[in-house]
């Protein structure tokens, strides 16, 4: 095998001394490493306290969102009892066996509903996509207002059909019976 003959001084020939630095400045964190805060367009003072400056601006602004939204001091934050149910019914009401309302969450639950709805006294609704259904008996207006609930019979209308109510609403007609749609809206009667 032939190599070609390496010419001095080589790619590891020892360097100089004064190759490894600039000289004059002083090396710090290690070989090649060296200190350009002199050149800084900021001292780090300064970029300090505009580093603190800006946290107190964020932290007053926020304060001025929270202080200057109505929903904070009305106590209404959190949503309203239209989205979130009276706190009194989050356990359902009781129910007399054999009653269409009690077959109406038997009923209820085996549908699709308690996936998108949180439904008070019927295990495993907790659903999110979908308004809380606690106080919806005492609901005039339903389906963000575009419907308007007089009698159970026009709640009815609604779960039979959705869409002829609000066309393009996300709520699916899930084929219920009249049977069913009556036995659902008295277990919904009971959640005021």
């Amino acid at each position: 095998m032939q190599s070609d003959p390496e010419t001095a001084p080589g790619a590891l020939a020892a360097r100089p001394a004064g190759a490894l630095a600039e000289t004059g400045v002083p090396l710090t964190g290690g070989a090649g490493l060296f200190d350009h805060s002199a050149h800084d367009a900021f001292s780090p003072s300064t970029v300090r306290l505009a580093g603190v400056a800006a946290l107190i601006l964020t932290v007053a602004v926020a304060a001025w969102l929270v202080g200057a939204n109505p929903a904070f001091e009305s106590g209404k934050a959190a949503g309203t009892a239209n989205q979130l149910g009276a706190v009194a019914a989050a356990g359902g009401a009781a129910l007399e066996p054999g009653s269409a309302a009690a077959e109406g969450a038997q009923i209820i639950a085996t549908k699709p509903c308690v996936g998108c709805h949180t439904i008070p006294g019927i295990p495993g609704a907790n659903g999110q996509v979908g308004p809380n259904l606690a106080g919806v008996a005492s609901r005039t207006k339903i389906a963000a207002g575009a419907v308007t609930i007089s009698s159970p019979d026009d709640l009815k209308k609604w779960i039979l059909n959705p869409a002829a109510l609000k066309p393009g609403t996300p709520m699916p007609n899930v084929g219920l019976t009249d049977d069913e749609a009556t036995k659902i809206v008295a277990f919904l009667e009971t959640l005021k």
